[in-house]
């Protein structure tokens, strides 16, 4: 993708999350959400989510799917990893990635766009909410792991289901935004 004319503050933002069947490299996606924002006032743009099949089930972690609440019944028209990631480009296009522990995402995103050779359509830089917590909450006492739960908690949001790709990329978004006012 050529940016190199575009401003960063003409692309959207896009609060991405995944689960996996892991922790490790060889692990697979499970599901993938955005919620593109306006970059000028933050408005929610669109939402998206998809369930994607792993290819390698055998060697998922068995915590880890209990965890991201997988399971046959609601992964039985899950999409395929290519087409997902398909559409994941098409929503994330021109536009900047934003998330919690972004890294985590990040890796198992352009791991998988590797495997099909597919380009990323998203800019290459990033925000991460991890990353602007401990900078504006570092010192606050009442915060001791910065992690998505711990954040929501603290000001105030319930998320609807944790470690869900949608509900935690809507929770990082809310997250972002309190974080923003401080």
């Amino acid at each position: 993708m050529n940016n190199t004319k575009k401003l960063f503050r003409d692309f959207d933002l896009a609060f991405i999350d995944t689960e996996t069947t892991g922790r490790g490299p060889h692990h697979e996606l499970t599901e993938i959400a955005v919620v593109r924002v306006s970059g000028f006032n933050f408005s929610v743009l669109e939402e998206w989510e998809a369930k994607i099949k792993p290819k390698h089930l055998e060697l998922a972690d068995p915590e880890s799917l209990q965890i991201s609440h997988y399971n046959d019944k609601d992964w039985i028209n899950a999409l395929d990893e290519e087409t997902a990631l398909k559409t994941f480009l098409q929503k994330t296009e021109k536009t900047i990635l934003a998330g919690h522990n972004l890294t985590f995402d990040w890796f198992y995103i352009h791991k998988a766009l590797g495997a099909y050779n597919l380009q990323p359509t998203f800019w290459y830089k990033s925000i991460d909410t991890f990353s602007l917590a401990w900078q504006k909450l570092r010192n606050d006492s009442n915060i001791r792991y910065v992690s998505l739960t711990e954040l929501a908690a603290y000001f105030g949001i319930v998320p609807k289901k944790l470690h869900s790709a949608l509900d935690d990329a809507r929770t990082t978004y809310k997250v972002f935004m309190k974080l923003i006012e401080l």
